[in-house]
């Protein structure tokens, strides 16, 4: 697959970046697929920048296949390019968004994929601001049923854990724990244990205070643990 690379090193990205996105039209899913690790071995040889305009562009095509094959190109290439994506986050967290609020539970789990090796290659160089938008886009899909969904979606969340901290999302688990639906409390203890698990020692500054009877002042304490 790294001969693409060459290639496009050689006559530029932009006449193999074209034959390549036609192959996302194809029906044969093995053929699209290898497709779309060219993509990412092109934008990592050529920078991203000469791929991500062409590929935003792409997606615009009201065709599943096509969209699918755009989402799984920008996973590959920001797993590819680590933190060298910084740059790139805000250019395509528009299109990501527009992925996870998509009927088609596919293009949610791609997109959820993506938002993965982005927050992974990000971390701490400044850009919690827009993983935290496209956190706000990803938590309603923990109720999703496919578990190919469910797991997608949590290792997303797992991975913006990294970058904007456990306390963060201990904030957003908090208003579903003890929800009167057992559906709805089921998702968010799963999601928690799995928060607990990985971040025990950092969470317990986190937990909420709890008022304690014996001082007149009602204070709080920093590491009351909530139960």
């Amino acid at each position: 697959v790294n001969t693409f690379g060459y290639i496009a090193q050689a006559v530029g990205p932009q006449d193999v970046l074209s034959t390549l996105l036609n192959n996302l039209k194809v029906q044969e899913r093995q053929n699209r697929v290898c497709t779309t690790v060219a993509i990412a071995i092109v934008a990592e040889s050529c920078s991203p920048f000469t791929v991500l305009p062409a590929l935003i562009n792409e997606y615009r095509t009201p065709e599943i296949n096509i969209q699918n094959g755009v989402l799984k190109s920008l996973s590959f290439l920001f797993e590819y390019i680590g933190e060298a994506g910084k740059d790139y986050v805000y250019a395509v967290t528009p299109l990501l968004v527009d992925a996870l609020v998509d009927r088609d539970p596919v293009h949610r789990q791609i997109a959820s994929n993506a938002i993965r090796h982005i927050s992974l290659g990000v971390s701490y160089l400044g850009c919690e601001d827009a993983l935290l938008h496209m956190l706000n886009y990803l938590w309603p899909n923990i109720f999703e049923s496919s578990p190919h969904v469910i797991i997608a979606v949590s290792e997303a969340i797992a991975s913006i854990q990294y970058s904007v901290g456990p306390g963060v999302v201990l904030r957003y688990l908090m208003q579903g724990l003890f929800h009167p639906a057992r559906d709805v409390r089921q998702s968010y203890w799963r999601l928690f244990n799995d928060l607990f698990i990985a971040w025990q020692d950092a969470l317990a500054g986190f937990y909420p205070g709890t008022v304690r009877r014996c001082t007149k002042s009602g204070s709080h304490f920093d590491l009351d643990v909530f139960v």
